[in-house]
């Protein structure tokens, strides 16, 4: 039974496997994808984590200026209207502070140049101009409950009657609140006016 032409019959050979390198086209435009948004995620979150520590830490220094100040009326040490204008005073160059910190990274983070604005930067601002941003973004809540003038009167007369309990409480709450909101941007604050 030996048949010659089954004799000359080999094995059936498979092809060689596809190798996993180098990868289709179609890869390289996913991996491409994939590492741009993971750079893009990787920026995002970094910005958001620096401005969310940013504003914590501010109202971090806000709320030690309130215990300090609720602290020295409890003491009884200073009269009233000086520990009034420590409060007033501290407020506002931590809100200064806050809105210098706050245009550099904006500014930082911006593609266009932010040259022939015609808005004063923030910590340049007096403190009436101040007390009138915080006013506008609380919607009048401060200058309802205080006159903005009673509170530039108190950083520099002796002679100026004591912020209420009442009053101090919402000195400090519009503070907090500018200092927490979403949309800070002192720019935009200082331009409603």
């Amino acid at each position: 039974m030996n048949n010659p032409t089954l004799e000359q019959l080999r094995d059936i050979h498979l092809p060689e496997a596809v190798h996993w390198w180098p990868p289709a086209p179609g890869w390289w435009i996913v991996t491409t994808l994939v590492l741009a948004l993971l750079i893009w995620l990787v920026r995002y979150l970094q910005r958001r984590y620096r401005h969310q520590y940013f504003r914590s830490e501010s109202r971090e220094l806000l709320k030690q200026i309130w215990l300090d100040y609720q602290q020295t009326l409890k003491q009884q040490t200073e009269d009233a209207t000086n520990t009034d204008r420590v409060l007033i005073e501290e407020t506002l160059a931590l809100v200064r502070r806050a809105g210098k910190t706050a245009q550099l990274s904006t500014h930082h983070h911006q593609q266009e140049p932010h040259t022939g604005s015609t808005h004063e930067p923030i910590e340049s601002l007096p403190g009436a101009a101040l007390l009138q941003v915080l006013d506008e973004h609380s919607a009048g809540k401060l200058s309802a409950l205080l006159p903005l003038q009673d509170i530039s009167e108190r950083l520099y007369r002796a002679e100026s009657t004591a912020l209420s309990p009442k009053q101090a409480r919402c000195f400090y709450e519009v503070a907090n609140h500018w200092l927490k909101a979403k949309d800070f941007s002192p720019e935009q604050s200082i331009g409603g006016r």
